[in-house]
């Protein structure tokens, strides 16, 4: 396999075939990529302070419970975050396909 680098297109050949990728393109589809995954990000933060809140504001905290209730008590909403977080990622998650192209080549 050779690459080589020329005016913003990296040209990469190996036995079976040889193909262009332009810099811009790479470059625009990493940031739309790493745009999905802040915005899961925020997505999981906002999720788990409205649920936090809303188990607050509905119910009043014991207390003199043992600690691991409290651990429990707060910690429950934000797996629940967490597992609706990740569903959402999974079902938007796309990889880029040109970097999974030409990683396919390197990985020769």
């Amino acid at each position: 396999m050779k690459w080589s680098y020329a005016s913003g297109k990296i040209n990469i050949s190996s036995d079976e075939e040889e193909q262009q990728f332009l810099l811009e393109e790479l470059i625009e589809e990493a940031t739309r990529h790493q745009v999905r995954k802040k915005k899961i990000l925020v997505f999981f933060v906002v999720l788990s302070v409205i649920l936090l809140t809303m188990q607050n504001y509905g119910a009043n905290l014991s207390e003199g419970m043992s600690i691991y209730f409290y651990i429990g008590y707060f910690l429950t909403p934000i797996i629940i975050s967490l597992f609706i977080s990740s569903i959402a990622y999974l079902s938007i998650r796309r990889s880029p396909k040109k970097f999974k192209r030409l990683n396919k080549h390197f990985k020769d």
